[in-house]
């Protein structure tokens, strides 16, 4: 009813028209009474008044359409600000809108939170008070160019230091003319502690690759070395650029290709977390290099590889040390096998020492452990017996004794050298092949010698001196590591006949 309000206010000046141009026929221009100009006047003056209230009727129906439509749109224009309102309000982020003379227009709540309520203000008085427009104004440039800047700033709060990224862009009309600026304010307080954290783990990351106590290797899906490490290069005996394209593959010896290839499988398919294996690595020089490796695999939030990381720890001390526990078991094993054992009580006579056996016969003892075990039995007598029974050849053997100790205690006492000298000596290891090597004496005698070497030598290697004019050869009987300051193997050598 209320949107037809002038339509029927149009109807009724109509009918207001009818009845007062009745009343001024009938009493103006006395053309009959009132009542017969209003029932029934003649048809000319019908005509006039039904035109008249058609234009009436008409113009109130036109105006009333148009303030219709003009209602429908500023309610749906309203309508359109609360919705934009609300989104503006609801956005994470400060937004204000500032003319073109920099006179702040609108803020969203959170930006009157962040910035205070200044409405009606300029910008560069209320936020920066100045008396004109800032050098360095982000709104400006965007005035100026029509284009979006960014800029960050710090401001100090009660909460301590907050980052802001500020964002300015132009508003434009449908006719593209800039009308307006918006900025919008974002707290980036929190990415830029994240950030941090990042940078300090990517630092700690870093400092554990590089100077880490083990070897790592960083490598593409393709197992192609992107990055490796100092101690990687100690081991194998390359430099980073010269380890960098290589694939994993060129460094794994041919005996355990097969088997590191199907766990590499497996844990790229993502059915094992990571690859733990001892495997034989060959150097630059074709060496040998016991490792014990661990690969696992860093990936992307769509599980795809990105990179695999490798970490390789050198094992060779470990596995030589486990080769002689082997063998010297086996060796002790064989022994055994040959080897009959006594236990138990024996009956021994306490006057002539007989032994009685199971079948209650006595026996002498040696008789009887020969038949109970492997061992045979030669006669002697004793320096004691000997000394007791036979006084004057007990004299003569213990001069013989004598010279012969002092000449063996001559031949063993090793002369400390006062400076360390170095020489040359050729070493045959398992792998039969020959490896010359420099060497330094510490301590020599006739019978052997102390050597300092870079080599970590094996006990029974076999060793060819070569002093001046002199040849020697030698097996290692004894070595160990030297201390932590100067890194180097130390050996006992024992001279044998050439």
């Amino acid at each position: 009813m209320e949107g037809n309000r002038i339509l029927f206010g149009s109807i009724g000046i109509g009918l207001s028209y009818w009845f007062i141009d009745s009343a001024v026929d009938a009493y103006v221009f006395r053309e009959g009474i009132f009542v017969s100009q209003l029932i029934a006047p003649g048809m000319k003056e019908i005509w006039v008044r039904l035109f008249a209230m058609f234009v009436l009727i008409a113009s109130g129906a036109f105006a009333q359409r148009t303030l219709n439509k003009r209602i429908k749109l500023e309610r749906a224009l309203r309508e359109e600000k609360n919705r934009i309102e609300a989104i503006i309000g609801a956005i994470g982020e400060g937004v204000s809108i500032q003319g073109t003379n920099y006179k702040i227009l609108y803020q969203n709540p959170l930006h009157k939170e962040i910035a205070g309520d200044h409405a009606g203000e300029y910008c560069y008085k209320a936020y920066k008070d100045r008396d004109s427009v800032c050098p360095d104004c982000h709104l400006a440039m965007s005035f100026a160019d029509g284009k979006i800047h960014k800029k960050e700033e710090v401001r100090v709060s009660r909460e301590g230091i907050v980052y802001y990224e500020i964002t300015a862009s132009p508003m434009k009309d449908s006719e593209g003319r800039i009308i307006a600026g918006v900025e919008a304010f974002r707290d980036n307080t929190e990415r830029k502690r994240i950030e941090e954290v990042l940078r300090d783990s990517e630092e700690r990351f870093r400092k554990v690759f590089e100077n880490g106590p083990i070897g790592m290797v960083m490598a593409g899906p393709d197992f192609r070395i992107l990055r490796a490490n100092s101690s990687v290069c100690q081991m194998l005996g390359y430099t980073e650029q010269e380890l960098a394209g290589k694939s994993l593959e060129t460094f794994t010896c041919p005996e355990d290709r097969q088997k590191a290839a199907e766990l590499l499988g497996q844990l790229m398919r993502g059915q094992i977390p990571l690859v733990r294996l001892e495997k034989r690595c060959v150097k630059k020089d074709g060496e040998v290099l016991w490792t014990n490796l661990t690969t696992t695999t860093l990936r992307n939030r769509r599980g795809e590889v990105v990179y695999v990381l490798c970490m390789i720890e050198d094992i060779s001390k470990r596995k030589f040390a486990e080769e002689e526990r082997e063998e010297l078991i086996r060796e002790l094993r064989d022994a055994m096998t040959r080897v009959k054992t006594l236990s138990g009580l024996l009956p021994m006579c306490a006057w002539c020492r007989k032994v009685r056996d199971d079948k209650g016969y006595w026996k002498k003892v040696e008789a009887y452990i020969e038949e109970h075990s492997d061992a045979s039995f030669t006669h002697g007598i004793c320096p004691e017996c000997l000394k007791k029974y036979d006084p004057e050849t007990y004299k003569s053997y213990q001069g013989k004794r004598r010279e012969v100790y002092a000449e063996e205690r001559r031949q063993c006492t090793r002369r400390t050298v006062t400076e360390p000298f170095n020489f040359s000596c050729s070493l045959h290891v398992r792998e039969s092949k020959d490896l010359d090597l420099n060497a330094s004496v510490t301590d020599i005698s006739d019978a052997g010698a102390g050597i300092k070497t870079d080599y970590p030598l094996q006990r029974n290697a076999l060793l060819a001196f070569e002093f001046g004019t002199e040849n020697r050869t030698g097996i290692v009987r004894w070595g160990k590591s030297a201390d932590a300051e100067a890194p180097a193997f130390r050996a006992g050598i024992e001279f044998i006949a050439n």
